[in-house]
């Protein structure tokens, strides 16, 4: 995936639109320049921010989602799965994500390590290549054995903006409303769902968006319908954006003082009906609060710098 939406301003003011696992650079694919050299690295012990920062982040963004009805659900959700002051509290956020298309004996495996308060991440990588992307807050580099098996730039934010799923949509330039439609094609008779979108020029993909299934009893996020509209994949076929998917939520795990779910499911989704069974995704080794390491942000020599969306802007 690309750098989502809301990560923009995110990282302007230190805290993806689209294409919120692990697959080829397909426009059906779920949703993610040469800039000025990143700052000098801090010390490897160093934490991710401060406690401070953290406050004030979980702060905002609740100030944010109680405006309004969907944002108070969307903010139920968050609670539910651990709230916005745990997520922040914990500085990094660290996961081994195994995106499998069915089918295809190729997965996509890597493991990410962001910073929650920047959405900087660092990938290492296990399959279809060894290697790693990263995404320092202004440009996207990777350092792979094969240099074209994976879209560093969309794919940097991609599986974290999966993962991090309802946590993210309390970050500014979200856009959330409430939606009159049944749910039961989706496979969730009596869900809430509540429509995720972005201002205009945020992020990389503003055209993306999310609908949110949530349980009407717990709060919990069932599942997640989303478009890519990154434009080096939708643009060329002159498309607005990718055919709807449907991202199923299983199997949720402590992790720390969070819940996060350990399988992402992924279903087409035509005519309001959940359709084939097309990606799986077991989310594994999942650590909320390990030392991020600004130091591995610094592109190594031989790293290419993802200058794919240059021709978009």
């Amino acid at each position: 995936m690309r750098l989502h939406p809301a990560f923009a301003l995110l990282i302007a003011a230190p805290l993806a639109a689209c294409s919120t696992p692990a697959a080829p650079a397909q426009p059906d694919a779920p949703p993610p320049a040469s800039t000025p050299a990143p700052p000098p690295p801090e010390p490897a012990s160093a934490p991710a921010s401060g406690p401070a920062d953290a406050s004030q982040r979980a702060q905002a963004g609740r100030q944010r989602l109680m405006r309004t009805p969907p944002g108070r659900l969307v903010l139920a959700a968050i609670d539910q799965q651990g709230g916005l002051d745990a997520w922040f509290a914990g500085g990094a956020l660290r996961f081994r994500y195994a995106y499998t298309p069915v089918g295809s004996s190729a997965p996509r495996i890597s493991t990410s390590t962001v910073d929650l308060l920047t959405a900087r991440v660092v990938q290492d990588f296990e399959e279809p290549t060894r290697g790693l992307i990263a995404w320092d807050g202004a440009q996207a580099w990777s350092l792979l054995e094969d240099p074209d098996a994976v879209p560093a730039r969309f794919w940097a934010l991609t599986p974290y903006y999966f993962v991090a799923m309802p946590f993210v949509l309390s970050d500014p330039g979200v856009q959330l409303e409430r939606l009159d439609e049944d749910p039961t094609g989706a496979g969730f008779p009596g869900a809430h769902v509540v429509r995720a979108t972005f201002d205009a020029g945020t992020g990389d993909a503003p055209d993306d968006y999310y609908i949110l299934y949530l349980d009407p009893h717990s709060s919990r996020l069932l599942a997640l319908r989303y478009v890519v509209s990154w434009a080096p994949f939708v643009a060329p076929r002159n498309l607005p954006h990718t055919p709807e998917k449907l991202l199923v939520y299983e199997q949720p795990l402590p992790v720390g003082s969070l819940s996060l779910a350990s399988r992402h499911t992924t279903y087409a989704f035509q005519d309001g009906k959940r359709g084939e069974k097309v990606t799986d995704a077991p989310v594994t080794h999942m650590e909320h609060g390990p030392l991020f390491d600004p130091a591995r942000l610094t592109p190594p020599p031989g790293a290419v710098i993802d200058t794919t969306l240059d021709p978009y802007r």
